[in-house]
């Protein structure tokens, strides 16, 4: 009886171990996090009707597929929309932004090329 609690109370005592170190580490990893200041969202157009749209998938599986459809909607019921595929003119942008370097690159590509709006799909 004594050996079983002296058991539980270890098994007890290292899970609560475990579990700060956890927390620590979790700590430490948001500490490394950059801060990004207030974001404004832009209003949405009222039309897509002679807008620019560029689609962008990030490589997961099909996603290419579902956005390819997303523009061909798109191109059969908006007058005039003009629809970019950014995987088929850059094929750097297929990619999970692995840090904030990398998201801000891909960004950088978006911009230039103008759009009224981005559709990304992940899908899988």
């Amino acid at each position: 009886m004594r050996y079983r609690k002296l058991l539980t109370f270890l098994a007890v005592l290292a899970v609560v171990l475990s579990t700060a170190i956890f927390c620590r580490s979790l700590l430490a990893a948001a500490e490394k996090v950059p801060k990004v200041g207030p974001v404004k969202i832009n209003t949405h157009p009222v039309t897509l009707e002679g807008k620019t749209v560029l689609l962008r998938w990030n490589g997961k599986m099909n996603g290419d597929k579902f956005l390819s459809r997303v523009g061909e909607l798109l191109g059969q019921q908006v007058k005039n929309v003009k629809v970019i595929k950014l995987w088929e003119q850059d094929k750097s942008t297929a990619v999970i932004s692995k840090d904030l370097p990398a998201s801000e690159q891909v960004a950088s590509i978006i911009a230039q090329r103008k759009p009224d709006i981005v559709i990304a799909s992940q899908a899988d």
